[in-house]
């Protein structure tokens, strides 16, 4: 099993549902070895954020921190079937990850429709908005995972495989999806990241289900965006020249 040591999505205590600080995500990291790790809090949609001055401000944050690569970012809430987010243009603007995913937030509405989930995702990934489109294994939010892994291969967008969703305890039912998400993107050639989403710092780095569920499908390794600092960085270059800088209404 590979050794990833890249993480690209974790949480602070920032968010309350979340337990470690920035600092203690951070020494975990060093610890393990961790090359590169994402701070992405979530945005201002749910209930438990900090003010979207918060996020704005992580830009002063050293590039390197304890021999670890601290990339700024943010895990933005998708807000309707038209791909609006819910990150103003001042945050846009400091942040190098956008990653953006289904939450039940009120502004959003009914989130039974596979057609209307899909049809969110699509409009996001075709504005080159989010870099990395999370946790679409989750249930609750049915899609067309060939639609989107299509349009995602297009777009140069990553879809994430989220550890924490193969376990017991969040977005439960998420493994199949996934792993059908995975078949189609294997068929596509489509980018996949790998993300702990962390809200704890010893989970840092923890992508043991993911790993395996990658295994499964036999996922080529070229494909995955965590899997060294070059692909990482590649993929990085490659967003920024895509992504606009304007978020629209």
């Amino acid at each position: 099993m590979k050794d990833y040591k890249i993480d690209l999505h974790i949480h602070t205590n920032v968010n309350p549902h979340a337990f470690s600080t920035l600092e203690e995500n951070i020494s975990a990291a060093s610890k393990k070895g961790m090359e590169i790790i994402a701070i992405t809090n979530h945005g201002p949609a749910l209930q438990d954020t900090p003010h979207w001055w918060h996020l704005v401000n992580i830009a002063i944050l050293p590039d390197v921190i304890d021999g670890v690569r601290v990339i700024k970012g943010v895990e933005a809430n998708i807000l309707n079937e038209f791909g609006k987010i819910d990150i103003n243009q001042r945050v846009y603007d400091h942040i190098e990850l956008v990653l953006a995913g289904f939450h039940v937030v009120d502004e959003y509405g009914n989130i039974d429709s596979i057609e209307k989930n899909t049809l969110a995702i699509l409009n996001l990934i075709k504005k080159q908005k989010a870099d990395i489109i999370v946790h679409l294994g989750n249930p609750i939010f049915p899609v067309d995972y060939e639609k989107i892994v299509k349009a995602a291969k297009e777009n140069n967008v990553a879809l994430e495989v989220n550890n924490t969703s193969l376990g017991t305890i969040t977005r439960v039912g998420s493994r199949n999806n996934c792993k059908a998400m995975l078949e189609f993107a294997k068929k596509e050639g489509c980018k996949i990241s790998l993300g702990t989403d962390a809200h704890y710092s010893g989970h840092i780095g923890e992508f043991q289900r993911a790993i395996q569920l990658l295994e499964e499908v036999d996922y080529p390794e070229n494909l995955i965006i965590n899997s060294s600092i070059e692909t990482f960085e590649e993929f990085l270059k490659l967003r920024q020249e895509l992504r606009s800088k304007k978020v629209d209404s």
